[in-house]
């Protein structure tokens, strides 16, 4: 007697995609960044400490990029000694100073702390964050939605934000990254002091389908992602590799790392509710239809054919 296989439901198959984390040229060499903050701020006790930032589109990767490192440093030991080697705080819309510090003390609260995070003013409220960051042994602090601190185009508003960051480099015990959309520029270019305490700029810029170099990094990005994808279970996807439909995932996502990977994961759920597997070009097109709805793309090209910049995908 035959035995029917179960199929992974759409929600199942759309959880085992988001677990994935794909290696690649650009996270390395943010991590060798965030490495190298914390290898100077050990070899520095008690010195002002450097910070990096990390600003680009959204879905270009940030916040994977800082969670797999952070998954680097919290160790289960580290954690079960009481320490927090990297501590991520997300900013919430509309932040102000106060909220800032509260925020922080928020994410230590995520850890069991008791951070008071109600209590006290807002000179308080930091200074109780910077004690907590020496006290739980920080190593490096990341920023997170780094663009809803600066909410005013007022110089005023903005230089208040980069002294706030600049105080916390000089007096805490932690390197501190930043990360959010092309806004959280603002503190760094108001504050000369501060971006003289600043790495140079991790680059996450949208890929070029006119550079050779892009090309080849989408592609060796897509094939893991179609590769680890099938592997996890979510569905049979290498064959997406074949003919145009590369460089026409490459066009609806303009470049976007984590575009193409909601493109695709859209192009999955289409063909779990039809409970197939195999996802076919047909899916993508549908989910193509569904991000220019949704007002993300205009055009959908692989109905209609690669746009006027026309370059095939093809392995290095």
């Amino acid at each position: 007697m035959t035995g029917v296989i179960d199929l992974p439901s759409p929600a199942q198959r759309r959880a085992l995609m988001d677990s994935i984390v794909i290696d690649n040229p650009r996270a390395r060499a943010a991590h060798g960044t965030f490495d190298y903050l914390v290898e100077l701020s050990g070899l520095q006790p008690g010195q002002p400490k450097r910070c990096a930032s990390l600003i680009a589109p959204a879905q270009s990767g940030k916040t994977t990029i800082i969670d797999s490192y952070i998954q680097k440093l919290n160790t289960h030991e580290a954690l079960m000694a009481g320490e927090i080697p990297a501590l991520k705080v997300t900013l919430g819309a509309n932040t102000t100073r106060r909220q800032f510090a509260q925020d922080i003390l928020e994410a230590f609260e995520g850890f069991g702390c008791n951070a008071l995070v109600e209590s006290g003013t807002e000179a308080q409220l930091l200074r109780r964050a910077a004690n907590y960051l020496v006290a739980r042994k920080v190593k490096v602090l990341f920023l997170d939605e780094f663009h809803h601190l600066v909410h005013s185009d007022n110089r005023k508003v903005v230089m208040s934000v980069s002294e706030t960051v600049k105080r916390l480099l000089i007096t805490g015990s932690c390197p501190i990254v930043v990360a959010g959309l092309e806004e959280a520029r603002k503190p760094f270019s108001g504050n000369a002091q501060l971006a003289h305490r600043t790495e140079d700029h991790i680059d996450l810029h949208p890929l070029d389908p006119t550079s050779t170099a892009d090309r080849d990094l989408f592609w060796a990005f897509l094939s893991d992602y179609l590769l680890k994808s099938e592997q996890v279970g979510a569905g049979k996807l290498r064959h997406l590799l074949n003919d145009d439909i590369p460089a026409c995932i490459l066009e609806v996502s303009q470049g976007v790392l984590g575009a193409a990977c909601n493109l695709i994961k859209d192009a999955v759920q289409l063909a779990g509710t039809k409970s197939r597997m195999l996802v076919d070009k047909a899916d993508l097109i549908g989910a193509t239809d569904r991000a220019i709805i949704k007002g993300l793309y205009t055009r959908n090209p692989l109905r209609d054919g690669l746009g006027p910049i026309r370059r095939r995908l093809a392995p290095v």
